[in-house]
């Protein structure tokens, strides 16, 4: 081989490890990025998947800041001892009267399909009711959703005769309806928070002279009553459509950035469930996140 020939040799080869080594170079650099892609749409998959709300802790907040909240708008939240900012919205969807067989079940349909929790007052004479009632609170508290107590009978005349409360019946009332919920979700559950019959509210409105007892009774036992600052309307008048108790919605929580919303569970509130999807969709619009009360 000649020099010239065996010059020519070694630059094809130099050309060849060259061309090797670029192409195997680049063939890394060409899967670097293509893992990289991949973890990136797994990443944003699993963002658009998440729900923020999967974590039952994610959702409640403290009986004690909810009443607060109620009794004065300016008070600002707290949550696991920070501050929440005023302007963050926050909703709490009641459901009082329950449970029933024919709006129950709709209602708890809606909360899952919508990833989406609420509170609900329960009444111990519907708990025990019948044996689907009782499955019915079962799936209430399995799935996720926070357990209040709405007396046992619902009955004003017994809990307030003489339009006065009579802390004996009330305190038999709640006992009763407690003693209920726990033979069906186990001796150790316990719920603090109760929504008096037509609401605390309306023995301030008719000057319950036995509202210091209540406050007393209720303090000894740390029990939290529970108003709301906004509703559905389902209770107001006479029967409304879904479209009209959504509207009756925007109106109470305008200028509102949290919101205890009243609604019903009860027989007759079909139109209730059915409004429920557009609640709820609704208020995401809005920029509301949604709470349970504990």
């Amino acid at each position: 081989m000649n020099r010239k020939t065996k010059k020519k040799s070694i630059l094809t080869s130099a050309v060849l490890i060259l061309l090797f080594l670029a192409s195997f170079f680049l063939t890394k650099y060409l899967l670097f990025k293509w893992n990289e892609s991949k973890e990136t749409m797994a990443i944003q998959s699993n963002k658009q998947k998440y729900n923020p709300y999967s974590n039952l802790k994610d959702y409640e907040y403290a009986a004690p800041e909810v009443m607060k909240l109620l009794s004065n708008k300016n008070y600002c939240m707290k949550k696991n001892g920070l501050t929440i900012p005023k302007e963050k919205k926050i909703a709490f969807l009641t459901f009082d009267d329950g449970p029933s067989v024919t709006v129950t079940p709709k209602v708890l349909k809606t909360l899952k399909e919508k990833k989406v929790r609420g509170t609900f007052f329960l009444v111990g004479k519907s708990i025990n009711s019948d044996s689907y009632s009782k499955k019915l609170v079962k799936q209430i508290y399995n799935d996720g959703n926070s357990i209040g107590n709405h007396s046992y009978t619902h009955n004003l005349s017994i809990i307030y005769p003489h339009n006065k409360i009579s802390m004996e019946n009330l305190m038999k009332e709640i006992n009763l309806t407690n003693n209920s919920l726990k033979k069906i979700l186990g001796k150790n559950f316990t719920t603090r928070i109760i929504r008096l019959p037509g609401g605390y509210m309306s023995r301030s409105y008719y000057n319950d002279p036995n509202i210091p007892a209540l406050n007393q009774t209720f303090n000894k036992n740390k029990f939290y009553s529970i108003d709301w600052n906004s509703m559905s309307g389902d209770a107001e008048g006479g029967h409304k459509s879904s479209d009209e108790l959504l509207n009756y919605l925007k109106n109470s929580i305008k200028g509102k950035n949290k919101v205890v919303i009243l609604t019903h569970d009860t027989y007759g509130k079909e139109s209730s469930a059915k409004a429920l999807p557009l609640i709820i969709d609704y208020l995401k619009s809005q920029g509301y996140e949604f709470g349970t009360i504990k």
